[in-house]
């Protein structure tokens, strides 16, 4: 039971929802926190996704007379570092998804329980509102859950799917540019030519 006073500063639904109603509260405050810092970062990275491809290309052509698989392996290293802010924040929007039905789903068997124990008490007979009331309580944890772990995990997607498109982009030219230089070893009167990449105008 929530105390007297906070019952009344929370709207009627929440405090109806019991104790699973704050870590469903967590999980919704932590998901649109990462839901705004990731869209935040995806409108800066497609901005400035040209610099970063750039500096990429910059360090693949310092590296140019190296074999092409040191010079590989020295730019999958490099851009293994592009890749991690890519994906932050990604791993927990899944959790959260998975966990809030869950977390919803135990509060409306607490909340069954609770309404089963009041139907007990009853020495009278027991009218079909009295079930009813107890029932629609209850299911609110699990319409909650599921609330916040379907835009969470569309998040997660849409978030992934981004990042995959642009680092692949980025890998795409990176090998062209690479095999490039092995031609232009092959052929010394060959030019290298700079690649105007989907991944420099996205």
């Amino acid at each position: 039971m929530l105390p007297e006073w906070l019952s009344f500063a929370l709207p009627y639904w929440f405090s109806q929802m019991g104790i699973m109603a704050w870590p469903l509260a967590i999980c919704s405050i932590l998901a649109g926190a990462v839901g705004l810092e990731r869209l935040f970062f995806i409108f800066r990275a497609a901005v400035r996704s040209k610099i970063r491809y750039e500096q990429l290309a910059d360090y693949l052509w310092a590296n140019k007379n190296q074999p092409k698989v040191v010079r590989d392996e020295l730019v999958g290293v490099a851009l293994n570092d592009f890749r991690r802010p890519y994906y932050n924040g990604i791993k927990l929007l899944r959790l959260i998804g998975m966990i809030s039905p869950i977390i919803g789903l135990l509060g409306t068997i607490l909340g069954i329980i609770a309404a089963f124990k009041v139907i007990s008490v009853q020495t009278g007979p027991v009218s079909p509102a009295l079930i009813a009331d107890g029932l629609w309580e209850a299911m609110l944890t699990t319409a909650a859950g599921l609330m916040i772990a379907l835009p969470a995990l569309l998040m997660a997607h849409f978030f992934s799917a981004f990042s995959d498109r642009q680092l692949e982009g980025f890998c795409l030219e990176l090998n062209r540019l690479s095999l490039s230089f092995e031609m232009a070893k092959h052929e010394p009167t060959s030019e290298v030519v700079a690649l105007k990449t989907e991944a420099r105008r996205s």
